[in-house]
């Protein structure tokens, strides 16, 4: 993890201070601006993105050269998809100019709240790039997760504050579960609503889930043996565990989408760690495994 991770021995902070991320600037930062306050018309966004984008592709192009073409490296009808507004455009392009990112390939997943990006660091490695949506309503219904969290203690009004809060927690919980060696990806840093990690797959097809995939009681065990440490040693909740948020390797199950995972000094920390259970319970027996009763699974994951 690089320097941008969180130091997790300062475990009371608020969402303005508890990320550092001074560090990171080009000369375009003062163009970096919620849509609120931006009093240009929406014609002129138009063109400043697309001004950004034929401006990424140049950069993203040097940066490959030799190995793709400039539409290979990042096709610019991408750059103007919802997801990619000019503030976004400008995060990644700070990202290629700091030499965190050296080209996006592509899309490799989309959801309600983010789309997911593989892209390639300077040495070759492979990195899952997630931008979260500035422009869903549904991270109103993420408020539960947050209210209650005593790692935030303000949270700012609006969409986009909200999004990005939501992209610092998701890096925070990495971090803290990456630290005590839980298997999740390995969180490189964020910035915004831009969350850069490890990839997890091959070439750009991300490992199956347990949904995707063969499983056995050994899958199980190790699933809940993940649950177990995630509150014993990181002191954490997942609260939005299911087959469709665990890759199957060959390593074992690995666990993502932390953005729901709660302290458990949250007031919903036992609610949250049943419902994790009970998914997963029933996840396995639908696949016809006999597996422990869950309230037997909840009782020693707490005692």
């Amino acid at each position: 993890m690089n320097e941008n991770s969180i130091d997790e021995s300062k475990d009371e902070v608020t969402e303005e201070n508890d990320l550092d991320l001074s560090e990171i600037t080009d000369e375009s930062e003062d163009s970096i601006a919620d849509d609120s306050e931006d009093s240009t018309t929406e014609e002129s966004d138009l063109g400043l993105r697309e001004n950004l984008a034929k401006k990424m592709n140049i950069v993203l192009a040097g940066k490959a050269r030799g190995r793709k073409t400039a539409k290979d490296v990042f096709d610019k009808d991408k750059v103007l998809e919802a997801v990619f507004d000019k503030s976004t455009v400008m995060i990644l392009s700070r990202f290629i100019n700091n030499g965190i990112i050296s080209y996006v390939n592509g899309a490799i997943g989309a959801g309600k709240e983010s789309q997911m990006y593989w892209a390639v660091d300077p040495s070759g490695q492979d990195l899952a790039v997630k931008i979260y949506l500035v422009t869903t309503s549904n991270f109103k219904k993420r408020y539960p997760y947050l209210i209650g969290d005593p790692r935030f203690t303000r949270i700012k009004r609006g969409t986009r504050s909200l999004v990005e809060l939501w992209a610092k927690k998701e890096f925070r919980n990495l971090s803290k579960s990456f630290n005590f060696e839980i298997p999740c990806p390995e969180p490189i840093t964020v910035v915004k609503n831009i969350l850069i990690m490890k990839f997890v797959g091959v070439n750009g097809v991300p490992s199956p889930t347990l949904v995707e995939s063969e499983v056995d009681y050994t899958d199980y065990e190790k699933t809940i043996e993940i649950i177990s440490d995630l509150y014993q040693k990181a002191e954490l909740v997942h609260a939005d565990l299911s087959e469709y948020n665990i890759f199957k390797t060959e390593n074992g199950p690995v666990v993502f989408d932390f953005g729901s995972a709660v302290d458990i000094r949250h007031p919903k920390t036992k609610e949250f760690l049943e419902r994790d259970i009970s998914n997963i319970t029933r996840f396995f027996v639908k696949r016809g495994l006999t597996v422990d009763n869950p309230i037997d699974v909840f009782k020693r994951v707490t005692k």
